[in-house]
């Protein structure tokens, strides 16, 4: 079953409200393919950020957005994943990121979910943007469950 016929099962309609994406990535490559790839399953918008620094910058407890949030970022970055993932949760407990790496280790992603992550998924696996778009499914029906 394709990642969009999965999407429309789970309840996509033309009343359906948008779901509002970031992506925080130094790797542009892999943000536009997974927002390309997010955008067309379904009813999103999505910003890019390349760094964490930069979202922070404009980040507040009223922002509601879904996050996806890489773990390593290049030399460039004075910060890692988990730190940015706990700035966001200091600001918005209940903010949903979904973290995504390159770093295949148990560890990480241990920490990571015990940080807040709602998800973790290893970048270099051919499911990765289906596995993403199935926790974004996830957080959907969670956040409409919540409002009901």
């Amino acid at each position: 079953m394709s990642a969009e016929v999965q999407w429309k099962i789970s309840g996509t309609s033309e009343d359906q409200q948008v779901t509002e994406l970031v992506i925080i990535d130094d790797d542009p490559a892999f943000s536009m393919m997974l927002k390309d790839f997010l955008l067309s399953a379904g009813k999103m918008t999505a910003e890019l950020y390349t760094s964490g620094e930069q979202f922070m910058k404009s980040y507040n407890s009223r922002d509601n957005r879904t996050i996806i949030l890489d773990y390593h970022f290049g030399e460039e970055s004075n910060m890692t994943g988990i730190e940015i993932l706990k700035q966001i949760r200091a600001i918005n407990m209940s903010a949903n990121v979904i973290v995504v790496s390159s770093q295949d280790s148990l560890e990480i992603a241990v920490e990571n979910m015990r940080r807040g992550a709602a998800d973790y998924f290893i970048k270099n696996t051919q499911t990765v943007f289906v596995n993403i778009l199935s926790s974004l499914t996830k957080i959907q029906k969670m956040l409409k469950n919540k409002m009901n």
